[in-house]
């Protein structure tokens, strides 16, 4: 069977590759190719035999993703077969657990107490099914007791407008995810009620956390805290979490948790342009959505991580198959046909979950996270504002690439022509704005409390896009740059915007080169 797929010769290299798997040996190239398309065939059959999906399972198992993104000195050119030795891995290695905390890189250094390790300390909660008890244990209350600031954000995990994710990343030494995901998991109930081992799920969420790149602007364990945050204040608001299993809920919140980890900074369509392993490995298809729901499964396998061994076979199935479907559904590409399938659900069967299908329960579930995950301008001013500015750093360091890269930079992605305002503007209009009209129904409470913080973003928005058309149109006025000038140098004197005051000083100066710039080749500069 695998010859007929692979070809005889590559079915050869794979089955060598996963006996060195099963030997804990390293792979070569050509191993490591053969193992990727083995995993990507049966990926796509899974399910057509429980044979298949046991070896898919097993290999996924062995085989740690090593998905690479082109260096622009190396092999990125497309269509390049020169492999570079020295390859970007999606999974970084990791340090062991007693050094962590002696690493003096990075955001871990120089931390408080409550981050001074690999994970945080542990936070015992009472099991009466016989589960292991965390062999680091101590009080939540205890855990935040010394820093007031640390226990005032774990007191706001389900508050919409005092949770800062941004505050939380700085008092857990750049660990907020493992504080956030554990936090919702003990605070639900779901650790005593499903036995699940609290020290496993300690040592998942440190890899989780780690395999994070942090020097991601956007897509990095911060964006991960504040998505599986926002999924919290969503299941706190409304009553639709007391129609949830146990299950589903473990399995959102896993879901929001690792959507994005291992994120490489750049797009499916720079993936695919430059004809990377993964979309070759995931034909193009939700490549790092593909990418995520598999390597955090893979860093579930390990031994000291999978929290969920104890679960019956059944359960475990349901919970991944759930949580690969979530996953799939956070791909931009598929967000209008998620919004409609919804909606239509809704329309069917109501917003009381006990009466949708069982399989249109995972619909209602996919738009949650995915809403979760597009909550940005939902925030608070002061948050939005921040995570506006960071998502476009990340699209531009992509347009950096593809200029190196020699390839069509995207529109989005240009830093002499795009619009970041124009930008948010549509992101609001066109994305935000129908998903969480479409959740106003099945959660009522949640969308009337965040609506204000739309309406405010778009204001603020729209005079971040008004200071860009002025300063164009100073910029073609006679004396217009000297102009520009000293209304930069008085800006920077007087102070920022009241409504944001960091990020608003940084669109004011942003805001008269750039633009002008565009101006002069582009027409408006906030339109592609």
């Amino acid at each position: 069977m695998l010859g007929r797929f692979l070809g005889s010769e590559l079915a050869a290299v794979a089955l060598r590759a996963l006996s060195r798997l099963r030997k804990k040996e390293d792979l070569d190239a050509d191993e490591e190719y053969a193992v990727e398309r083995l995993c990507s065939w049966l990926s796509r059959v899974g399910g057509a035999d429980p044979l298949l999906d046991e070896v898919l399972d097993e290999t996924q198992r062995e085989f740690l993703l090593s998905y690479r993104l082109p260096e622009a000195e190396a092999d990125s050119t497309p269509g390049s077969r020169q492999r570079s030795r020295n390859r970007q891995y999606i999974l970084p290695e990791r340090l062991p657990r007693n050094a962590a905390s002696g690493a003096g890189s990075g955001a871990g250094s120089g931390v408080n107490s409550a981050a001074g390790s690999g994970s945080l300390p542990a936070l015992q909660e009472g099991n009466s099914c016989g589960c292991e008890t965390p062999g680091r244990g101590c009080s939540e209350d205890a855990e935040a007791a010394n820093d007031p600031a640390l226990q005032e954000q774990l007191q706001a995990l389900e508050d919409w407008e005092a949770f800062d994710v941004f505050r939380l990343a700085e008092l857990t030494g750049g660990r907020p995810l493992q504080a956030v995901a554990l936090g919702l998991l003990r605070r639900r109930g779901l650790l005593s009620r499903l036995c699940l081992p609290e020290e496993r799920v300690r040592s998942f969420l440190a890899d989780v956390e780690e395999a994070y790149h942090p020097h991601n602007p956007y897509h990095n364990s911060s964006h991960a805290a504040d998505v599986t945050q926002a999924l919290g204040a969503m299941l706190a608001a409304d009553d639709f979490a007391s129609q949830l299993s146990d299950l589903e809920q473990l399995a959102v919140i896993i879901a929001a948790a690792i959507h994005d980890v291992g994120h490489p900074g750049v797009n499916n369509d720079f993936l695919i342009r430059t004809q990377s392993e993964a979309a070759v490995a995931y034909n193009d298809q939700s490549i790092n959505e593909n990418m995520h729901a598999a390597a955090g499964f893979k860093l579930l396998a390990k031994k000291e991580n999978n929290f969920l061994s104890r679960l019956p076979a059944e359960d475990f199935r349901a919970v991944r198959r759930l949580v690969i479907r979530i996953i799939l559904s956070t791909d931009m590409a598929r967000h209008h046909d998620s919004v409609e399938d919804f909606t239509a659900s809704l329309r069917l069967w109501g917003p009381d979950l006990r009466a949708w299908a069982p399989d249109k329960r995972a619909v209602a579930l996919q738009l949650l996270v995915h809403a979760a995950d597009i909550s940005n301008p939902a925030r608070p001013l002061r948050f939005s504002s921040q995570w506006g500015r960071k998502v476009h750093e990340e699209f531009f360091a992509q347009g950096d690439k593809e200029s190196a890269l020699g390839l069509p930079v995207s529109a989005i992605c240009d830093r002499g022509r795009a619009s970041v305002p124009q930008s948010q503007l549509t992101f609001i209009e066109y994305v935000v704005r129908p998903c969480f009209s479409a959740l106003a129904e099945f959660a009522p409470n949640f969308v009337s409390r965040v609506q204000p913080h739309i309406d405010s973003a778009q204001r603020y928005w729209r005079q971040q896009q008004q200071q860009e058309e002025q300063a164009a149109a100073a910029a073609f006025s006679p004396g217009g740059a000297a102009r520009a000038a000293a209304d930069r140098g008085a800006g920077s004197a007087g102070g920022a915007d009241a409504a944001a005051p960091a990020v608003a000083g940084a669109a004011g100066q942003d805001a008269v080169t750039p633009v002008a710039r565009r101006a002069q080749h582009a027409g408006p500069p906030w339109i592609e």
